[in-house]
């Protein structure tokens, strides 16, 4: 290769590369975020966030990564038309800590959140304008259902159970507008009754009894006149 077609080779890969470096962070003529963007942590050289816009708008996917750099933190992925868009949060060490759909900065339908291990599901909870609404249900890392209640527009409305990882009911309540209100039973491991009574407006009301291996010790009235009583 001659030294002038070395020359023109050379000025193509430069033209080619700064072309290249220029496709990131442009606007349109309404001075909107237009095509690949990514953003730095301030006076670092660590990518914060990369993705793609079009005429002001997310499209596709985003990721977001920590000041440490490595697994992104969050995966964002838009579709067009559509108002909600996909969320997976992540570890640095790139485990899954939850997921679900957000609209803006709300979430929205079903969310799930993860154990340690970044596989087994901890979690499942309906949203409402990023309000707790509908059923949540946990789980013990061998998948059992630890707990089950439901909430209407954030605040736990109606029954509380609670399993033992055998599947065993060990407390069961209820709840109106967040405030304990109705009947409430404990048991022990083995499902055995150990005490049973009422709440009302969020305290122990009416009579309540108590249990020892699996029969009645005592009885007593809420709420108590004497002080120093059992509450």
């Amino acid at each position: 290769m001659d030294k002038r077609n070395l020359i023109f080779y050379l000025c193509c890969f430069f033209v080619c590369f700064l072309g290249n470096a220029q496709e990131f962070n442009n606007v349109d003529a309404n001075n909107k975020k237009h095509g690949n963007w990514q953003k730095f942590y301030e006076g670092t050289n660590q990518l914060r966030y990369e993705g793609t816009f079009e005429h002001g708008k997310e499209v596709g996917v985003f990721k977001f990564y920590d000041k440490k750099g490595g697994h992104p933190t969050a995966v964002k992925e838009y579709t067009t038309g559509e108002e909600l868009f996909r969320v997976v949060f992540y570890t640095t060490a790139g485990k899954k800590v939850s997921e679900g759909k957000m609209k803006q900065r709300s979430r929205e339908g079903k969310w799930i959140y993860f154990h340690q291990n970044g596989t087994t599901v901890m979690t499942e909870e309906m949203y409402k304008n990023n309000l707790l609404d509908g059923e949540r249900i946990v789980y013990y890392e061998n998948g059992a259902v630890a707990q089950r209640m439901l909430y209407v527009q954030g605040k736990e409305n109606g029954p509380e159970t609670h399993y033992s990882k055998k599947g065993i009911i060990i407390k069961s309540y209820t709840h109106v507008d967040g405030k304990l209100e109705g009947p409430v039973h404990l048991y022990d491991l083995n499902g055995t009754i150990m005490r049973e009574g009422n709440y009302k407006d969020n305290k122990k009301h009416g009579t309540w009894k108590y249990y020892k291996n699996g029969k009645l010790e005592k009885t007593l009235r809420f709420p108590l006149n004497k002080i120093g009583g059992v509450h």
